[in-house]
């Protein structure tokens, strides 16, 4: 055997075509028999912290010392929130859901009297602290009792919400970013009781990246989510999971997955934080345009129907989204539904730079759908699994070598292909 051959490291792994233990039991397997090149260090250590969360993620508030909230929260007067009445009567309620929930949305109204806020003093510039003592200050001021735990390191979050008890509390809250609830929202699922569907999670938004309070509640605004927390109209939502047979993991994940140019540029600007936070994004996005690449991958779904697919192309992105907007009211995932157990998956072939320039254009109406080189398909389970490149070409043999690429999970830069994400419908409650 050569030396080359040697320093391989191979694995065993399969995607079971069955969506259930039992039916993967009784269907048939797909096996791949997969080569993993030798990395250097640099590489290792950089798998070793995104197979385990904590790589620094550039949406992730506590992360970044240049970041400040949303400038719709400082000039909201949230001192004047007020309860919101929405009766007693369930079928007036569909009425005030978001428009990305379907419809039953099958709400459940609680009556709030006690809240726990989990917040970083450190996230947006230091405004945690005085986020979370203004929301205390509002709870009270309308009859809430609150507990305040602030969170003081990464995956503090997490701990807490798989771990803390929840007797007596009606609502936990989550003040700050996407990745503080990307946090909360796996320390939920991992939990052994039935807390997920019984005590809501809410967002506080208090960050850069509050694509979920706008998809929620149609605003970034701290008020407005304090009073739809204080209405207590609650739904189930859809999480997806997110397997990694590399090392027999799993995460979770509420808003977005992103994989190939899409997650390059969050790593590429991660090794320039010593430019600053909004060049940094930009320098980073021009390098990864201007490298053009694409990554020949195995696509395997489930669709809606419940019919299978494959597909063995070359790609340049991947954006799956269980929710329908990002940065600004961009329509990534025009189609996509909070509750209807499945997930928006965006499949990019072409890497020409005008091509990428007018996906992003047209993500504003969500009119890229349209684009020949746009795939875009609803799914209820699905997996990539993409090769490595030699000397720039894409490897195209009967026995190829896996790419070991970092993940983009809810603007956290976490996990590594190849993976299988599979939609659990209704498996949260949140305060909307």
């Amino acid at each position: 055997m050569s030396e080359e051959k040697e320093t391989k490291r191979h694995r065993f792994f399969h995607f079971g075509r069955g969506e259930t233990d039992a039916e993967r039991e009784k269907g048939h397997h797909h096996h791949f028999h997969l080569k993993f090149s030798n990395k250097t260090k640099e590489e290792e250590e950089q798998r070793a912290l995104a197979m385990k969360g904590m790589t620094p993620s550039p949406f992730t508030l506590e992360n970044d010392p240049d970041s400040y909230p949303d400038d719709e929260n400082q000039d909201d007067d949230v001192s004047n929130s007020t309860r919101l009445d929405c009766g007693d009567d369930p079928s007036k309620w569909d009425e005030l859901m978001p428009e990305t929930i379907v419809r039953p949305a099958e709400a459940v109204k609680l009556n709030v009297k006690r809240v726990r806020i989990l917040y970083n003093p450190q996230s947006g510039a230091k405004k945690g602290e005085e986020f979370a003592q203004t929301s205390k200050a509002v709870f009270e001021k309308n009859g809430i009792e609150v507990e305040m735990i602030p969170l003081e390191r990464k995956g503090h979050g997490e701990e807490l919400c798989e771990t803390m008890s929840v007797e007596g509390i009606d609502v936990v809250c989550c003040l700050g970013g996407d990745g503080t609830f990307h946090e909360c929202v796996n320390g939920y699922m991992k939990r052994k009781d039935e807390a997920r569907l019984k005590v809501p999670l809410a967002v506080l938004p208090g960050g850069t990246g509050n694509s979920f309070a706008l998809e929620l509640s149609g605003s970034t605004k701290l008020r407005t989510s304090i009073e739809h927390i204080m209405r207590g109209l609650t739904v189930a939502i859809d999480i997806g999971e997110i397997y990694f047979p590399t090392d027999n993991s799993k995460t979770y994940s509420f808003n977005s997955l992103h994989w190939g140019m899409a997650s390059k540029v969050n790593v590429t600007a991660e090794k320039l934080r010593w430019m600053g936070k909004a060049i940094r994004y930009t320098t980073a996005a021009v390098l990864e345009l201007m490298k053009g690449e694409k990554t020949l991958a195995i696509i395997e779904a489930v669709d809606k129907d419940g019919n299978r697919f494959e597909t063995k192309d070359e790609f340049s992105v991947c954006i799956a989204n269980l929710i329908q907007t990002a940065a600004k009211g961009m329509k990534i995932a025009p189609d996509a539904k909070l509750n209807d157990g499945l997930i928006d998956v965006i499949l990019i072939k072409s890497s020409k730079t005008t091509d990428l320039a007018q996906v992003f254009r047209k993500f504003y109406d969500g009119t890229h759908t349209e684009l020949d080189f746009v795939d875009y398909r609803q799914c209820k389970s699905f997996s990539i699994i993409p090769f490595q490149k030699e000397d720039g070409t894409v490897q195209k043999e009967d026995d190829p070598e896996v790419a070991e690429e970092i993940l983009d999970i809810d603007g956290e830069l976490k996990g590594i292909t190849p993976f299988k994400c599979t939609i659990l419908q209704k498996s949260l409650r949140v305060i909307v």
